[in-house]
């Protein structure tokens, strides 16, 4: 397997070149990781692959990047190019990969081939609610009663449901940065249409 390294150094098209594929877009991104002054810190240091972490730019501007699967590359950041690329990377992402090949070379290999046992919740946007990824295994015992066959939350609300996770303390349970904002924007769209109702009752 080539390393994201390598891969950025031969397959990047001329900036000139709009006729690009995704994996053009994502070399593009890689090389920009690579040639900017972009400064890189684990903000949760007892995860040293799988865990959030703070990009500088050359500008001072910090994004904070996810790193939930290496090998299914399951990420987040959260800067505008992410959000509307539709890549699911970015060179932030990027920088964050080549980091941690670079510092944790054997663990970084590890992630690549084996995945790891944490399990993350996320927003799925299809379905308008909450799911689980992981890499490995079927659902644990203990949460089942949250989350159905497709993985995906049983409640009809959300903020109550999580509250009863981060109650029962699951080590490898882990709640995704992208999560929050989906909740606000759920709240912003559930407070305008009782506007709306509350408006047209009147």
């Amino acid at each position: 397997m080539k390393s994201p390294r390598n891969e950025a150094k031969t397959n990047v098209p001329s900036p000139h070149d709009w006729r690009t594929s995704d994996d053009d877009e994502i070399a593009r991104r890689r090389q920009r990781a690579q040639t900017e002054q972009l400064r890189v810190a684990n903000l949760d240091p007892q995860y040293p692959v799988f865990s959030n972490f703070k990009v500088r730019s050359g500008s001072g501007l910090d994004y904070q990047v996810e790193i939930r699967s290496i090998s299914r590359r399951r990420f987040s950041c959260t800067c505008v190019d992410f959000r509307i690329n539709a890549l699911g990377t970015c060179k932030h992402v990027e920088s964050v990969l080549l980091y941690l090949e670079a510092r944790h070379r054997k663990l970084f290999r590890d992630a690549q081939e084996n995945g790891h046992g944490r399990i993350d919740i996320v927003p799925d946007f299809v379905s308008g609610t909450l799911r689980l990824e992981r890499d490995n295994g079927d659902i644990p015992a203990r949460l089942r009663a949250f989350f159905d066959a497709e993985s995906r939350l049983r409640h009809d609300d959300p903020e109550a449901a999580l509250a009863q996770l981060q109650k029962a303390a699951i080590p490898e349970l882990h709640i995704s940065q992208d999560v929050a904002p989906w909740l606000l924007i759920r709240q912003r769209q559930e407070d305008r249409r009782r506007a709306s109702r509350d408006y047209e009752q009147k």
